[in-house]
């Protein structure tokens, strides 16, 4: 292989797959980045063999191959070149990379030593812009449990039927889901219920920094996720997603309307007052919403917040970490708390948005 590069373009596909390569002892090959030629374009490959990054780069080929090496010296050397224009060539199983000032000679391994990451064997996809797919993955992931002690909740549940998307996640402590609207996306696709990994939702988020749209196709063991220029192949987790819908809260006790920067900066204000215990209490009285944290070693707080409240009076005790993981998911300032006492789960929406809701259980109550 030989190929003419830019420095910049190289850094740029080099940092969208590294996010993917492995760790492992047992395959050391894991550790390695793949650069080949295919198509007449250039590109780079990492897996760990969860989830599989490939980038694609413009640049001139003077000669097809492709080789592996090891992605720490790679990164290492691309990051402290300053030559804008590189030239890659391979001799047996080493890369030479030369610049106008210096020259760099990399041990890699054979490209057919690397594994092979499958593709999606299926032509049918569902179309939406990254804009809306990084804010709609971005308010569900934070209930996701990062825990592999149960699979089927250490990712986001996919859910395609009637013409709507549902994107939901839980830890069993708090749970949000998502609905996107047949306007925001064009699919042929239909009934389809999926659960994709926690780390490949990170990723896709990272990817979806940019402006454009992404093509999701789906089989019944992997997803693919095609920006264009960048592909993420990931396996789908498998199992069931628990029957969520059960828990949704159908009466509510007592609402409370809330403006959300108000209550945003209470239960920051609280949580310094509670060291690592992360509980703080929520109190409603005569339209006043007080919110309070307290440790003997530090102090105590409490702040009254003004608010319409209907219904019985509440007092209950929330980690205030996961409160504020579903405050930060709202769009609106307008925030609606449905309250049903110190053991049921809590709703938390905004007043005009029904396409987003947060649930979260509280804590015995111990103050």
């Amino acid at each position: 292989m030989k190929i003419i590069i830019l420095r910049e373009n190289l850094k740029n596909a080099f940092l969208n797959v590294e996010r993917a390569i492995g760790v492992s002892n047992v395959l050391p090959i894991l550790k390695n980045v793949l650069i080949k030629t295919e198509k007449g374009r250039i590109k780079i490959s990492a897996t760990d063999l969860e989830i599989g990054i490939t980038s694609w780069i413009n640049g001139k080929i003077v000669e097809e191959g492709g080789i592996t090496i090891p992605a720490n010296i790679f990164g290492a050397i691309i990051n402290n070149i300053s030559d804008s224009k590189l030239e890659l060539e391979t001799t047996d199983s080493k890369l030479k990379i030369i610049t106008e000032k210096s020259q760099n000679i990399i041990q890699g391994i054979k490209e057919n030593d690397f594994p092979i990451i499958p593709t999606v064997k299926i032509n049918e996809y569902l179309e939406i812009k990254t804009s809306d797919l990084r804010k709609s993955l971005n308010q569900v992931v934070c209930a996701a449990s990062a825990a592999d002690r149960r699979p089927e909740i250490s990712g986001v549940l996919f859910w395609l039927k009637d013409k709507k998307i549902k994107l939901v996640a839980t830890d069993t402590f708090r749970l949000a889901e998502k609905t996107i609207k047949s306007d925001d996306f064009k699919t042929e696709l239909d009934d389809i219920k999926i659960i994709i990994p926690f780390k490949t939702v990170q990723e896709v988020i990272k990817i979806c920094e940019n402006d454009g749209k992404v093509k999701i196709f789906i089989d019944n063991h992997q997803v693919l996720f095609n920006f264009d220029d960048v592909e993420i192949i990931s396996r789908l987790i498998e199992g069931s997603f628990p029957d969520y819908e059960a828990i949704i809260p159908q009466d509510i006790q007592t609402s409370v309307f809330v403006e959300k920067e108000e209550l945003f900066n209470a239960v920051k204000l609280a949580s310094v007052f509670v060291g690592k215990v992360n509980d703080i209490k929520i109190k409603t009285e005569n339209n006043k919403l007080e919110i309070s944290g307290r440790e003997s070693a530090i102090g105590e707080n409490k702040t009254n917040l003004e608010a319409e409240i209907k219904g019985d009076k509440q007092e209950l005790v929330v980690n205030w970490h996961y409160l504020l993981d579903g405050l930060k998911g709202m769009e609106s300032n307008n925030i609606f708390m449905g309250l049903n006492g110190e053991i049921k789960p809590i709703l938390i929406k905004t007043e005009k948005d029904e396409n987003y809701f947060y649930i979260l259980m509280p804590i015995k109550n111990n103050y």
